[in-house]
């Protein structure tokens, strides 16, 4: 397996878990300026620096973190604090961003006067992308591994996590998950659909490949199972957000009509 660390500088540890984030922040401000070129939101570049800044380090960053305490383990930061802020350990839930970036995207909204579904159908596509790089890491931190492989024709990619046994790489499972949801998106957003469309449809198609991804998913030790000895916590977040989705494009059709 590949070192969590990326490089040192003197007492300096950089991680690749820091360098996927960094790398999903660049790489969402340059689909962002090419989207922008084609279809007007932001006034300029500066502005658009402005909403990546924003989003990433209140939205994915701390979102992400307050997710993972409330959602996964708040017992254990309860009783270790000083815990709360050791993000190199991992620990970052994709719902708590997802929220929070939400939050701060209708704030910035508010303030640069933009339209709120123009722009949430725009952030989508970047947006789908940007857990690509950190669910590699994911991988290299021997971390959220997937379950142990019992039929002994999938061994071939199976990777030993440290506990002696091979389990499916569901990291990058995660990760391809969100190339593939990269180009659904990018595809309706250039279709022009109705305002709010390309925005639903993010939750619907995330919702249904995170649930379909689970399946291979070790959940939390700390966790387990939560419905039917079966399904697990991010399964059932994700169902909630393919019903909000499905439940916004119903609507919209509703105003249609």
């Amino acid at each position: 397996m590949i070192d969590p660390v990326a490089f040192s500088i003197g007492p300096i540890s950089v991680r690749w878990y820091a360098l996927a984030y960094l790398a999903g922040l660049a790489i969402s401000i340059v689909i962002m300026t090419g989207l922008n070129k084609k279809r007007k939101i932001f006034k300029d570049n500066n502005q658009i620096f402005d909403f990546a800044f924003w989003i990433f380090l209140l939205g994915v960053f701390l979102g992400g973190r307050l997710g993972y305490i409330l959602f996964y383990n708040f017992s254990f930061y309860l009783d270790n604090p000083s815990k709360i802020f050791a993000i190199w350990e991992g620990g970052m839930s994709f719902h708590g961003g997802m929220i929070m970036s939400t939050i701060v995207a209708l704030i910035m909204a508010k303030k640069h006067k933009i339209e709120v579904f123009k722009l949430a159908d725009f952030l989508v596509v970047p947006g789908a992308l940007a857990t690509a790089l950190p669910r590699v890491a994911n991988f290299i931190n021997q971390e959220l591994y997937g379950r142990v492989i019992e039929n002994p024709s999938w061994e071939w990619i199976g990777f030993n996590f440290g506990d002696g046994l091979l389990r499916y790489p569901s990291q990058l499972f995660q990760s391809l998950g969100a190339v593939v949801l990269f180009l659904i998106m990018l595809t309706i957003y250039n279709r022009k659909p109705k305002t709010g469309v390309t925005f639903f449809s993010y939750f619907i198609f995330y919702g249904l490949i995170r649930i379909i991804i689970e399946f291979w998913r070790q959940p939390d030790d700390h966790i387990g199972f939560i419905l039917f000895n079966y399904f697990s916590l991010g399964q059932l977040l994700s169902l909630g957000m393919v019903l909000f989705g499905v439940g916004g494009i119903l609507v919209l059709k509703g105003r249609e009509k």
